[in-house]
């Protein structure tokens, strides 16, 4: 004898009744949900970041928030109105996050330029004063995502996998991202090396 198997959401279910199958344990209310949802969530998240890349790592938080935890939905309010807080709150954290990151960064350049050293050449102080200055805006003008992989790595001294468990990627997408960082960075600073 055969257990038989919930029968499939109908593609005109409402948000909210898909939410309803998918706090009961269904996988395929989920699945229509994110069809329904993911372009829609990460255009969203691309406006509120004006980050492409930011934008689909959100989206993919946000389903796999939705996922991790289907009960944190409240059945009494508008689906719409809930997922959509979701990725607000995640592009605010990462606004927060980056905003922390940009200080830090700038403290740590601040701080190389201004630690103790022996007198230079006043002439060769100026260029190498140049030469961070163009580093800093070269490194501020990168894509958050190359920006946050560079600093983590390049400046921080992370792995990649410590990177990549930072920013919620694999460590591949650490390398490949830290990879273009080094090329743009490489390409804006080569005359100034």
């Amino acid at each position: 004898m055969e257990c038989a198997e919930a029968p499939s959401p109908p593609p005109s279910a409402s948000d909210e009744a898909l939410a309803a199958r998918l706090i009961g344990g269904e996988r395929e209310a989920f699945d229509l949900l994110v069809r329904r949802w993911r372009d829609r969530i990460v255009d969203l998240a691309h406006l509120l970041t004006g980050d492409r890349d930011a934008a689909e790592d959100i989206g993919q938080e946000v389903f796999l928030r939705i996922l991790r935890r289907p009960a944190a939905y409240d059945p009494q309010r508008p689906f719409q109105a809930w997922i959509y807080t979701v990725a607000r709150n995640l592009c605010h954290d990462r606004h927060r996050r980056e905003s922390t990151r940009k200080r830090h960064q700038e403290a740590a350049v601040e701080q190389r330029r201004f630690g103790p050293r022996p007198m230079p050449d006043p002439a060769e102080e100026a260029k190498a004063h140049e030469l961070q200055d163009r580093l800093r805006e070269a490194i501020a003008a990168l894509p958050a995502s190359f920006r946050e992989v560079y600093v983590l790595c390049a400046v921080r001294g992370h792995s990649y996998e410590e990177a990549g468990r930072i920013c919620g990627c694999p460590a591949k997408t650490v390398s490949t991202r830290l990879a273009r960082a080094r090329r743009r960075l490489l390409a804006r600073m080569e005359k100034w090396l």
